[in-house]
């Protein structure tokens, strides 16, 4: 009672936040315990070596919008070695306070956390507000990176991140794209311009770069760069030659060549260029490419915060993009930062895509739900042909 009366003379805001933390109280304590599921779950950052294979509790549906799903297939990013290492831990945290208050419970709990951003799998449960999707159906989507992600049998998200499998896709070929199509997707379509760009495009700013095209974003950029009628320039090892020309790349470039900085130089200029190989953006002042947006899919912001806090980390990551963007020749070359965003158009433009075989999954090994510490290895060690994916099964 005295907790009860000291939270209802606080302020609006934080009296709203306790009162949704004792309700999450309660309704944990009312749980069916006897529902569980094995789940891959670290307790603490650091290595892979972290990863356990646990006994967890199952989610719990908390919204009318929810919805639960077995799951059948999961693909492995770079963003889970990441976290493992404590990357973004921060900015997450706060994501995870602020879906807190929203009414969902657990989401403020950091550990045991759940890696796994991109799935395939069958709806056992869903929200009464759902009514896109029934049980039964066979489905594929994306996890959120401040949710518990689906590297375990079951896992729980909003259903504006699901949709129904693609018919043409097996459950190991639907969870290899979603979170690699929506990286480059986002980075393209937002962080690039091409949102408004396409429908006026001349024929310069029809041409990007994808610098290492042969990795997840890699080859799901190229394609959906193609199916956007634009000319793609790559560059890779030279085993993944054959595949990037089968993708559809104008032309592919081995990086292990001498001359290849002036034969990137040569085939351009590009209206874009997509950093899939963390090169850096220095690579932008030192080789001068002309006329372009340079995109990394490795920017420091999250690890500026990590390093410096929220504020000191903010001012920094304004400091950095400043600098990279003040031009120092007449070429001016601009330093932008993509990243993997969680859309629903983004979901169903890639959907149409893979429906009308646009988009092809590339899938370099598969293994098994028990082997997912030796998939999260492969990850980590990179030279990378397509994705990696977990069977559940």
């Amino acid at each position: 009672m005295i907790k009860i009366r000291a939270i209802l003379s606080s302020k609006p805001a934080i009296r709203f936040c306790q009162l949704r933390h004792l309700s999450q109280l309660a309704a944990r304590q009312n749980e069916n315990t006897d529902e569980r599921m094995q789940a891959w779950q670290i307790h603490s950052y650091g290595s892979l070596d972290e990863l356990k294979l646990s006994t967890a509790k199952m989610p719990v549906l908390s919204r009318t919008s929810d919805i639960l799903i077995k799951v059948e297939a999961a693909s492995v990013n770079p963003i889970d070695i990441a976290m493992i290492g404590g990357y973004g831990s921060k900015v997450i945290n706060l994501m995870r306070k602020a879906k807190s208050c929203q009414g969902r419970p657990y989401s403020d709990i950091e550990f045991p956390l759940v890696m796994g951003r991109d799935f395939a799998g069958t709806v056992v449960s869903k929200g009464h507000g759902v009514d896109e999707l029934k049980i039964g159906d066979k489905v594929w989507g994306v996890v959120p990176v401040e949710q518990q992600g689906c590297h375990a049998d079951y896992v729980m998200v909003d259903s504006c991140l699901v949709s129904l499998r693609p018919k043409n896709l097996s459950y190991i070929e639907a969870a290899s794209i979603l979170y690699a199509g929506l990286t480059a997707w986002s980075a393209l379509w937002y962080t690039g311009g091409l949102c408004y760009k396409t429908a006026f495009a001349t024929q310069m700013n029809k041409r990007v770069l994808v610098l290492g095209g042969s990795g997840g974003v890699g080859t799901l950029a190229i394609q959906l760069l193609k199916a956007w009628n634009m000319q793609v320039v790559t560059t890779c090892n030279t085993d993944a030659t054959d595949m990037l020309q089968d993708l559809g790349a104008d032309v592919v470039i081995d990086y292990k060549q001498q001359d290849v900085d002036s034969k990137v130089i040569v085939e351009g200029p590009y209206s874009i260029i997509l950093d899939c190989s963390n090169q850096g953006a220095e690579l932008v002042k030192s080789k001068g490419y002309p006329h372009c947006n340079y995109i990394t899919l490795n920017s420091p912001l999250l690890k500026n915060v990590d390093e410096h806090g929220l504020i000191f980390g903010a001012v920094k990551n304004l400091g950095d993009l400043l600098k990279h963007n003040i031009p120092v020749n007449e070429k001016k070359s601009f330093v932008k930062w993509g990243f993997f965003v969680p859309s629903p158009s983004g979901i169903t433009h890639i959907q149409e895509l893979v429906e009308h075989k646009k988009i092809i999954p590339v899938v370099q090994e598969v293994f098994s739900f028990e082997e997912l510490p030796k998939a999260y290895e492969r990850v980590r060690d990179g030279h990378l042909r397509g994705k990696i994916v977990v069977d559940m099964r």
